[in-house]
């Protein structure tokens, strides 16, 4: 985790982190990320990544420009795809709309990926929206 942030507070901010998070994802690994927020765990490839209060210690928790509860999830872009980490904190509810349009998305690309759709309506009844 870096110690420099950019706290992401537009939507337009917010949109540009998650959709590059979901394009490092889609494909082979939205499954296993899924999988993970279902269980409330994080998940994340290279430079992108989402966090849940229980994925990270207390050295991490005191680096974060405000503590992250139990009612969000972190999404953080790092380097080299930004010169300083961009975070974005997301209430479940906004964090599962993203992951609702996403996972929309792959099942109309691809509609053997219907598994998809069961993983998220566990996401969904997990997270408590």
């Amino acid at each position: 985790m870096n110690e420099d942030y950019q706290i992401a507070n537009s939507k337009v901010e917010i949109d540009k982190i998650v959709s590059t998070y979901f394009n490092f994802i889609n494909g082979k690994y939205l499954e296993k990320a899924l999988e993970c927020f279902a269980n409330k765990e994080g998940y994340g490839q290279e430079i992108v990544f989402v966090s849940f209060k229980n994925d990270l210690d207390d050295y991490d928790m005191t680096q974060l420009p405000k503590p992250l509860d139990d009612e969000h999830v972190l999404v953080e872009l790092d380097s080299p795809a930004v010169e300083v980490s961009q975070i974005a904190y997301l209430d479940f509810k906004t964090f599962y709309n993203y992951l609702d349009e996403n996972v929309k998305k792959a099942v109309e690309k691809n509609s053997e990926e219907n598994e998809l759709l069961e993983l998220l309506e566990e996401v969904k009844k997990n997270l408590g929206v």
